[in-house]
């Protein structure tokens, strides 16, 4: 009977600590959070009908695992998806989320305002490769890498890298929410952004394939490409069709940079000779500058300008950049 009292009590004070987490106004840095059912969180990953609009065949059938599948198909498919959190996984996250806060406020970071951050759980099925995406202040992450195991002990590394997947999915969020910010962080790798999308052209959209993190195509850089600067902007590809690939779309994928004049055309990353110039050396997540950015959002917000294991970057002057929007 004392053992059943016992274990009674931890629970309710270990609930009483996750609610305080998530609920309680808290004092400098906040990250508001919750956590959406497994009910809730179908509804709202399929009501974001903009990422839906997008899609093209080349989406459908590398997501479906098929030829000439139907967007009918893929939305039945993604919505059996979502799961429940468990009490323990909530309450991992929400730790994190409060080691996140307290990083910020170390450093004397602030955040640009954002909206209330919706955690959702899928298999990750629905976007295959991916640990974890959003929609707007939506972030849907992997169940499998947050199951935290029966005894509670977790992978190696596993906590350095879920904080890193949560800030760079963070990041996602505030572009989403402060335009300015978004410029002044694409400005670090030398993006322009524009007040209307590029048009995606025909030679591009046949293998266009939609990155829900990528909401807009409005923002272009200087390559030189055969020796001449060419203004572009960047959209995510493959090299060829499911009906040939018949694996994800990440063995066949690349980076396009399509020129921003209109031109029904468009190169590879090999073809511009300042393509690292342009990006930076920092990470190899170059296929959009929003992803890019979201590695050095992280990587300034996990190892700070010493870099990981005091090693540095091959570009500091990017994450300076960060540190310097961030602590203003």
């Amino acid at each position: 009977m004392f053992i059943k009292k016992l274990i009674a009590v931890i629970t309710v004070v270990a609930i009483a600590s996750v609610c305080f987490c998530s609920c309680a106004k808290k004092k400098g840095a906040h990250i508001p959070h919750r956590f959406a059912s497994a009910e809730e969180g179908r509804e709202l990953m399929l009501s974001n009908d903009g990422y839906y609009n997008n899609f093209t065949q080349n989406d459908l059938d590398f997501k479906m695992k098929k030829t000439g599948a139907t967007m009918d198909e893929y939305k039945a498919f993604a919505g059996e998806q979502v799961r429940d959190f468990s009490f323990f996984e909530k309450s991992y996250i929400n730790s994190l989320i409060s080691k996140m806060e307290k990083t910020l406020d170390k450093n004397g970071y602030v955040l640009p305002e954002i909206d209330e951050i919706v955690f959702i759980k899928t298999t990750m099925e629905e976007e295959p490769g991916a640990s974890g995406y959003t929609h707007g202040t939506q972030i849907y992450l992997s169940g499998m890498l947050i199951t935290v195991n029966t005894y509670g002990h977790l992978f190696p590394g596993f906590d350095e890298y879920f904080q890193h997947l949560m800030w760079h999915e963070l990041f996602h969020c505030l572009t989403r929410s402060d335009p300015d910010f978004r410029a002044d962080m694409y400005s670090l790798v030398n993006f322009t952004v524009t007040e209307e999308d590029f048009t995606i052209p025909a030679s591009v959209l046949e293998y266009h394939i939609t990155n829900p993190d990528v909401e807009h195509h409005n923002s272009y850089a200087t390559f030189i490409i055969d020796g001449k600067e060419t203004d572009c902007f960047t959209d995510y590809v493959t090299t060829m069709h499911y009906a040939e690939a018949q694996a994800s779309f990440m063995t066949c994928s690349t980076t396009a940079l399509i020129p921003i004049d209109g031109t029904d055309v468009y190169y590879a990353p090999e073809q511009a000779s300042n393509f690292d110039e342009v990006f930076g050396n920092n990470t190899g997540y170059v296929i959009d500058p929003e992803e890019c950015m979201a590695d050095n959002f992280a990587d300034t917000l996990c190892y700070g300008i010493e870099g990981k294991d005091n090693k540095g970057y091959p570009n500091p002057e990017i994450i300076q950049g960060i540190i310097d929007r961030l602590s203003k």
